[in-house]
């Protein structure tokens, strides 16, 4: 193809005025992120910082650095890709992810080496050396095919979103599904130390060193009598979401799709009520799994060409003693039951006993090879809002999947909660819809 005349086509086409249906869609997209990015900016006396800010301010995670030097990149490489002599083929952007993927396990593997190598009592520098600079080597490789690879999967899982009817004006997903593979911050989660409830929550630079961890939640107990702790997360609703970076395919497209629910929800009444806090970032979270976990799942089958994986609701818990086997791990029970028999300390006001049983749990966790760092009242707080999850002991996850069982398709399921606000109404589309509910 002659480059003169490729390049003045590609011109004429980045400065042609869209058609009605273009603008609609443009107005529609920076009115839509205009209400998110609003949704993200704090507002009010923010010099008056809480115990946890204040200590925690040196870490804290930068959305606006996050958009920033995003928004270039993702935007730079759209223009590029609908450049007329850009291969973006379906077989192109295929290959392009089988590269992606095979990266993703060197990638994790160099780096639990550069740790295992810096972790020695006399760890030998020019080894760490090497195996940085194959690191670095590696992740270069990956961000020169990230951004071909984010649009080829926010393509698949649109087109997944559309066969569920969730399309919002012809084949228009809205949101439009868009997200970065990148390192997603941290969480600090602080409770109270006398109940299980979360009170706030800050974002925190994924790179902070492992003592400042230790410092920020030391401070916080032994200052403000408060429960922290500094979580690792698996994604975060911005927009772009952030998708982690070492997830294989259908963890991936899971995680993607879980995002986008958040997205989309906070365009009606469900969404917006996250920032009641309790119960209803239960029900966002949980329900953003269940339909996540199906986007992503039926679109890893598009992909694959394999069948979707089944889905289940979490199993019924039985905490009597006589329905468990002493000799048969199983850590979503012992979660629950770590978490049931703590609610019950600290309803009777015994928080030291509380703090020493969740203790002994983590220290016996590791004897069945689980490593968590610290299981407190944050951990708690922040897990529990997980509705599939041991450290739950909320009915909305049971309560849901009844709900889902009774509804033909994830689109319809999505669409029958979206416009609640609170537990009554909730309650009220059950009763609606005959879910058969679990006692």
């Amino acid at each position: 193809m002659n480059f003169t005349g490729a390049f003045a086509a590609s011109l004429a086409w980045l400065l042609r005025p869209p058609d009605a249906r273009g603008r609609r869609r443009v107005a529609f997209v920076i009115l839509g992120l205009y209400g998110i990015v609003g949704l993200l900016i704090p507002v009010g006396d923010n010099l008056n910082l809480s115990a946890a800010s204040a200590e925690s301010a040196k870490f804290q995670y930068s959305i606006i650095s996050f958009e920033t030097s995003n928004f270039l990149d993702k935007w730079t490489h759209r223009i590029y890709a609908a450049m007329p002599w850009t291969d973006t083929s379906e077989a192109s952007r295929g290959r392009q992810l089988d590269e992606y993927l095979e990266l993703v396990p060197l990638i994790r593997d160099a780096e639990l080496a550069i740790t295992e190598a810096s972790s020695r009592a006399a760890p030998a520098v020019i080894e760490v050396r090497q195996k940085q600079a194959e690191l670095d080597r590696l992740l270069a490789e990956r961000d020169r095919l990230r951004d071909g690879v984010e649009e080829y999967l926010e393509s698949a899982i649109s087109k997944t979103l559309d066969e569920f009817g969730l399309a919002a004006w012809g084949d228009l997903v809205w949101p439009p599904v868009d997200f970065r593979i990148d390192n997603p911050p941290r969480v600090l989660i602080v409770s109270p130390r006398t109940e299980i409830k979360r009170v706030e929550t800050i974002l925190i630079d994924p790179d902070i060193p492992a003592d400042e961890i230790e410092r920020i939640e030391r401070r916080l107990l032994e200052q403000s009598d408060l429960s922290a702790v500094i979580l690792l997360t698996g994604g975060l609703a911005l927009y772009p979401a952030i998708v982690p970076s070492d997830r294989d395919l259908l963890p991936l497209l899971e995680v993607a799709a879980h995002e986008w629910v958040h997205a989309y929800l906070i365009f009606y009444p469900l969404g917006r009520a996250f920032f009641q806090g309790g119960d209803m970032v239960t029900l966002n979270e949980t329900l953003a799994d269940i339909v996540g976990d199906e986007i992503g799942g039926e679109t890893w089958s598009a992909l694959t060409g394999q069948p979707a994986p089944e889905r289940s609701p979490p199993p019924a818990i039985d905490l009597t003693p006589e329905a468990h086997e002493p000799d048969e791990f199983d850590f979503f029970r012992f979660m629950r039951e770590t978490r049931a028999r703590a609610d019950d300390l600290l309803a009777e006001n015994d928080v030291e006993g509380a703090e020493e049983w969740m203790e002994l749990r983590r220290l016996e966790l590791q004897d069945h090879g689980v490593h968590i760092r610290k299981i407190n009242q944050a951990y708690f707080a922040f897990n529990g809002s997980y509705g599939d999850s041991g450290s739950s002991v909320s009915p909305i996850a049971g309560q849901l999947w009844a709900l889902r069982a009774v509804v033909p398709g994830a689109g319809d399921f999505l669409r029958a909660v979206r416009g609640v606000s609170s537990v009554a109404q909730f309650e009220a589309v059950l009763t609606e819809y005959g879910a058969d509910v679990p006692e």
